[in-house]
């Protein structure tokens, strides 16, 4: 009896244990935070009425997310066999200033995927997620570009580039296994798009802005290169004029690590709009204008983003980086303005742990939001944590 009773407890124990082995749930997560500076400068012509007028705005105070967006979240994988597992992700972001959640107050605004994939096969998603060109762009930095900054459109400026930092709602995504020493190939389709704007929610399939996100790239030692596509399919329900559009954007990119200083650059064409972008600093308005608009359907609107950067490792627990962007519009007026802008940014980051570090980064943008002769300032100081 002894025995059977032992056994039973044994033979519990050991597949308590496998099942352990077979499913995986990680809790992490990231708190940026810091003090900041930030100014914008110039004058502002309403693209309807025609009357200019000067603008001129700065803040000073505490700042969140400036080289990696404050969030937690869960991730697991559960092992169904035969090679297959599933797979989950839920990531918050959150203002770490205020505790106040991010991404217009939605609990898993980051990132809220299901799905199945295998080692041989690749990965099928569903959910709130990342397009693909974030993912390559962000794959083309790596997560220790100098020192992690894994946001470099930093400063006022609209920045580099319109498909870069975007989330797509009911996305479902393919990402393929890693083929022909280094290729990965991924591609995907939402069914409502819409992330900042208010969702559509019409019965009928055209009721809702689509996109499409594709891309394709090679990862083979210290060479990275991609290629991706993005289109954005307007709502029946949006105006005749934003339907008439179809914002595409075509992005290539390459990134070389010579250990001594990894070197990166990218270019874009979009047409027709604008798919996303970083706006204006906390605070400042021009006019009513704030920010970039997010999924803007513009016919005939189009821009040449260009980006050179380079990552130096200076000792280590520390590094630096450098960055140009230039976004070059041309055809209709987005914001009032046609003017090229320049974004020039520096930083520096010190490693106090595997986990926290300290960083300091500036920038200055020439022509800000395509305005002629408009000027945005922003400086500061900050702590990052990872857990």
């Amino acid at each position: 009896m002894k025995k059977t009773i032992l056994l039973a407890a044994t033979a519990a124990t050991l597949s308590t244990a496998a099942a352990h082995a077979e499913t995986s749930v990680t809790l992490y997560g990231k708190i940026d935070t810091g003090i900041g500076f930030a100014k914008v400068d110039g004058s502002y012509t309403n693209p309807v009425t025609g009357v200019s007028s000067d603008f001129k705005a700065s803040r000073f105070g505490a700042t969140t997310g400036q080289t990696a967006g404050s969030r937690w979240g869960l991730r697991g994988k559960e092992d169904l066999g035969g090679g297959l597992y599933a797979s989950f992700q839920l990531e918050s972001g959150f203002d770490s200033t205020n505790g106040s959640s991010s991404q217009g107050g939605r609990l898993f605004g980051r990132n809220a995927t299901i799905g199945l994939g295998s080692a041989d096969w690749g990965e099928f998603r569903l959910g709130r997620q990342y397009n693909v060109a974030t993912r390559m762009m962000a794959g083309m930095f790596g997560s220790n570009f100098g020192g992690g900054f894994t946001q470099l459109n930093t400063g006022g400026g609209l920045g580099f580039s319109s498909s870069y930092w975007v989330r797509y709602d009911n996305l479902a995504l393919y990402e393929s296994s890693s083929f022909g020493g280094g290729f990965r190939f991924s591609a995907g389709y939402a069914f409502n798009a819409n992330d900042q704007t208010a969702a559509q929610t019409g019965f009928a399939t055209a009721d809702n802005t689509r996109a499409i996100t594709s891309g394709l790239s090679y990862n083979n030692g210290p060479l990275m290169a991609f290629v991706s596509y993005e289109q954005l399919n307007p709502s029946n329900k949006l105006s005749s004029a934003q339907t008439s559009a179809t914002p595409r954007a075509y992005t290539v990119g390459a990134s070389y690590d010579f250990e001594a200083l990894k070197i990166a650059a990218a270019y874009e064409r979009a047409t027709d709009g604008w798919f996303a972008g970083k706006g204006l600093p906390s605070g400042a308005a021009i006019n009513g204008f704030r920010g970039t608009p997010s999924n803007a359907f513009l016919n005939n609107f189009n821009t040449n983003s260009y980006l050179l950067a380079v990552s130096v490792p200076t000792g280590a627990s520390s590094g630096m980086f450098a960055s140009w962007q230039r976004v070059d519009p041309n055809g209709r007026d987005l914001t009032g303005g046609d003017s090229t802008s320049n974004t020039f940014a520096l930083g520096y980051t010190y490693s106090l742990s595997k986990r926290t570090s300290l960083y300091a980064v500036g920038s200055y943008t020439k022509n800000f939001a395509f305005l002629s002769d408009a000027k945005a300032t922003e400086a500061l100081v900050g702590m990052r944590h990872s857990f």
